[in-house]
């Protein structure tokens, strides 16, 4: 008896150990100054390229009230899809400098599809990286939420996913659902701990993301929400809800001159992110060209000299539809909804659920990458499931249509327009 006591006591103690091995580095304090340049001259080299379309108004350049504390997180999580295999992950956390913070509202922030590794929030206000691929411009959307929220009185938490960051030795979990879902609820509930520390209370929860984030943030909010964490609202920009529904489109009905030339490597990280994360072991080599499979290996792994090696993958292939990335027999919609991909990328959608808190999509009239169909499919799940399309107000998901809006102004039109709306369910 006094053995299994014994071994009760010990499990008990790792569970804890387990739970309190987050670690917190203060990385620096960012003046509200400094993040209002953020706001403003980085925002005009982010959308430099940008060609709006017609009747789109670019939003007020935004302002920062308060300095912002940085901190960097290493935590530990574990892989759903691998019977909880425990992996290390990391995140960053930025808390207002104000005078009373005893209870804040927060912000889970999930970030987009990134070419780099370390174009990611942890790694957000550094100059360098372990890699040989330079990060700084690939992280602002980082930046830009935290000089939006953290610099107007909200705690901002941001993960850089599994495969990411700190962990980028392991796979990256690209459009797998329950492992991005893990490594952000892991991480909000180690932050949650670590600001009650600092005798600061969370009081509202909100979520934010932006195309692959904003898929990530649905699916997010599914899981809150069904661990019985109540989220006070979520907004979404460009966010392709259904992955399979979005690269289906992208694959069997291009938009010549406007699908951006760049959606290779949502196929490239998505097959290969199944391979590792779902199995079987040859699911890129059975859905891949073999004319393109080292290609995509190579955009998975970041195996690639630099940009410059990416530059070289992209113009290699710059003559080739998407369709041609996959192998001939799989160049049929029924078939490709058939494979292990197709099936993979349904099951890994994050719209066909109840939301009990609002969400807020924001879709662009000239998205070179998410489709508008795709930006209110669902919102119009949600009116299947409550029987009414023409009543938005009985659905809590609403799609906003930002007119004009490419991939990226869409993203810096919906922030701001968002924390309006966070800022008033708030008040």
């Amino acid at each position: 008896m006094r053995l299994i006591l014994a071994l009760i006591c010990l499990a008990a103690a790792s569970t804890a150990a387990f739970a309190e091995t987050a670690v917190f580095t203060y990385l620096k304090t960012v003046s509200a100054a400094e993040l209002t340049r953020m706001l403003d001259a980085e925002r005009a080299i982010f959308i430099a390229t940008q060609t709006p379309g017609e009747g789109y108004e670019l939003p007020p350049v935004s302002t920062a009230a308060n300095d912002v504390e940085l901190y960097t997180v290493v935590y530990q999580s574990q892989v759903p899809e691998q019977g909880g295999k425990p992996i290390t992950a990391t995140g960053l956390v930025a808390i207002p400098v104000l005078a009373d913070r005893s209870e804040l509202p927060l912000i889970i922030y999930e970030h987009g599809t990134v070419y780099g590794k370390y174009e990611v929030p942890s790694y957000a206000f550094v100059a360098s990286n372990p890699s040989d691929f330079a990060h700084y411009d690939g992280s602002y959307e980082t930046r830009y939420m935290t000089g939006l929220f953290a610099g107007n009185g909200y705690a901002l938490v941001a993960p850089d996913y599994f495969g990411m960051g700190g962990s980028a030795a392991q796979p990256e979990s690209y459009f797998v659902k329950a492992s991005t879902q893990q490594a952000s609820e892991d991480l909000y509930l180690d932050a949650i701990r670590f600001l009650q520390s600092k005798g600061i209370a969370q009081k509202e929860l909100f979520v934010g993301g932006w195309s692959q984030g904003g898929l990530n943030a649905t699916g997010l909010q599914e899981r809150l929400e069904a661990n019985g964490i109540p989220v006070t609202a979520t907004y979404t920009a460009s966010a392709p809800a259904d992955p399979y529904a979005a690269l289906n489109g992208l694959l069997f009905y291009p938009r010549v001159g406007i699908d951006a030339p760049w959606v290779n490597t949502i196929m490239a990280l998505s097959v290969f992110a199944f391979e590792n994360y779902f199995g079987p072991a040859d699911l890129a080599k059975s859905t891949l060209d073999p004319a393109v499979y080292d290609d995509m290996k190579a955009i998975y792994e970041r195996s690639y000299e630099g940009q410059e090696g990416l530059k070289q993958i992209m113009e290699r292939n710059a003559s080739r539809g998407l369709l041609e990335y996959l192998k001939p027999e799989l160049r049929d919609p029924v078939r490709f909804g058939n494979s292990e991909y197709g099936r993979l990328l349904a099951s890994n959608e994050t719209y066909r659920q109840t939301f009990r808190a609002p969400v807020r999509m924001y879709f662009g009239s000239h998205d070179e990458v998410v489709k508008q169909m795709i930006g209110v499919l669902m919102a119009a799940y949600q009116a299947v499931l409550i029987g009414n399309w023409s009543d938005q107000s009985k659905s809590n998901v609403n799609p906003i249509s930002v007119k004009g809006g490419t991939h990226r102004l869409t993203f810096i039109t919906a922030a701001p327009a968002a924390k309006a709306w966070m800022d008033g369910l708030r008040n």
